[in-house]
């Protein structure tokens, strides 16, 4: 099947932030007539969310703001039967007298924020564009982009198709507007010189799932240690036969000299050691899934539009993991560009306009300066043992435990409340029939 070679908006990265502003931007474009292609260099396929291991799989922390996003569109329902609500958070720092506890019925709200693991968002969210997009959008897979141009009236990308080892002649495609969500330290982007600004943390996240030997009850907990924070994060309980299996989502912050060391330690050594750091909020740890080992860096692209072209999502900005902010920020973004576009389609405007673009890129980085600034301040704080900083960590937490005034802020902002809920149209009606991967 040949691809249409002009679409109003082609995006470049078919994960999780490229399919996130496909369903923003659906209603506005089922509205609209617009035509919209998604390119992705892996190929396409759905998988369902039970497949893999009990422990294996990454997952997500939704903020509840991302919650009332995702409802908006009509899309929250079809996620939370995936989604493990988050009922209280607790905060610690190793070695020291004060917590804090942020509970959800304190806001008033059935949650703080979400976990669900990627693949049940990934699943949801490409059955949606398959069912809802009928007729308007094309899943192009195993695409790789050879280059993108805007000095015209339509921007052009070219890109060949790669199956079964043999590479097809390059196509062309035409459109008004080319988003690129192709993740960290997008290869497109700085082959069109939009530069980002990077900072290396010399520290590593390690990230896997454990079993727990007793229900976590909806409890996340974020300790603050000499080496770095770790986060705990509750996963909906695993039903096996006769057997529950309780687990969170682990995310570990060391030093970067530690990386071998982390991905060569056994499995018991390992769990003995995060033990040891977390202690026994959540009971025991039993066991661990498949880990990740990663570098953590601070990034964020200088240049997010020009004519024609745009730029979300880790493609624009990565943050450290500490608050568990980013996909929640990349997510804001989406829904921020597809308010763009709808403000385009309401004035008559090219969807490309580069004056429409700035505006969405100005509400983005004032979004992303206030996130990725506290997520910096609040990891060099936690992670410095100098007794001055220590007195600070610990009168901040009493301040939070203490003042009302300042819990209700800070609860808030970490559940993304303090940012006004960008306006678009609703999704269009499911259609039976599945749209078509080319």
């Amino acid at each position: 099947m040949t691809a249409n070679q002009g679409y109003d908006i082609v995006i470049v990265g078919g994960g999780l932030v490229g399919a996130s502003l496909c369903l923003a931007v659906a209603g506005i474009a089922k509205t609209y007539g617009l035509k919209i292609a998604i390119l992705d260099a892996a190929k396409i396929e759905d998988t369902t969310p039970t497949a893999g291991g009990v422990l294996d799989g990454r997952a997500t922390a939704l903020a509840y703001g991302s919650r009332n996003l995702l409802h908006s569109i009509g899309l929250w329902q079809h996620l939370s039967e995936h989604a493990q609500a988050i009922s209280d958070i607790q905060v610690s720092d190793q070695g020291q007298p004060w917590k804090s506890d942020m509970c959800a019925s304190d806001m008033q709200r059935e949650a703080l924020g979400y976990v669900i693991q990627n693949q049940a968002l990934g699943h949801v969210f490409l059955q949606q564009i398959q069912q809802r997009c009928s007729g308007f959008v094309d899943l192009i897979d195993q695409a790789q982009v050879v280059s993108i141009d805007n000095a015209r009236q339509h921007s052009q990308l070219v890109y060949q198709r790669q199956t079964d080892g043999d590479a097809a002649p390059p196509i062309t495609l035409t459109a008004e507007l080319i988003v690129m969500a192709d993740g960290g330290r997008s290869q497109l982007r700085q082959q069109l010189g939009m530069f980002d600004r990077v900072h290396s943390y010399n520290q590593v996240a390690l990230v896997a799932n454990l079993e727990l030997e007793q229900p976590h009850q909806g409890l996340a907990c974020e300790r603050f240690t000499a080496s770095g924070p770790v986060a705990l994060l509750p996963l909906i309980d695993h039903m096996g036969g006769p057997d529950s299996h309780h687990r969170v989502a682990l995310v570990w912050t060391q030093p970067l000299a530690r990386q071998q060391q982390l991905e060569q330690m056994s499995d018991t050594d390992l769990l003995q050691e995060i033990q040891q750091q977390v202690g026994y909020p959540m009971g025991e740890l039993r066991a661990i899934g498949d880990r990740q080992v990663y570098p953590l860096s601070m990034s964020v692209a200088q240049e997010q539009a020009r004519q024609g072209i745009a730029v979300i999502g880790n493609a624009a900005h990565t943050l450290h993991p500490i608050a568990g902010q980013g996909f929640n920020l990349a997510l804001r973004g989406s829904f921020a560009l597809a308010e763009t576009i709808l403000r385009a389609c309401k004035s008559g405007l090219p969807l490309g306009d580069l004056a429409n673009l700035n505006q969405f890129v100005e509400a983005s980085q004032w979004d992303q300066k206030r996130v990725i600034g506290a997520s910096d301040k609040v990891m060099k704080l936690f992670s410095s043992r100098k007794p001055h900083y220590s007195i600070v960590r610990q009168l901040g937490l009493l301040s939070m435990q203490q003042v009302s005034l300042v819990k209700t802020v800070f609860t808030r902002a970490a559940m993304g409340l303090d940012v006004p809920l960008a306006q678009v149209l609703p999704l269009p009606v499911a259609k039976v029939t599945p749209e078509r991967v080319i």
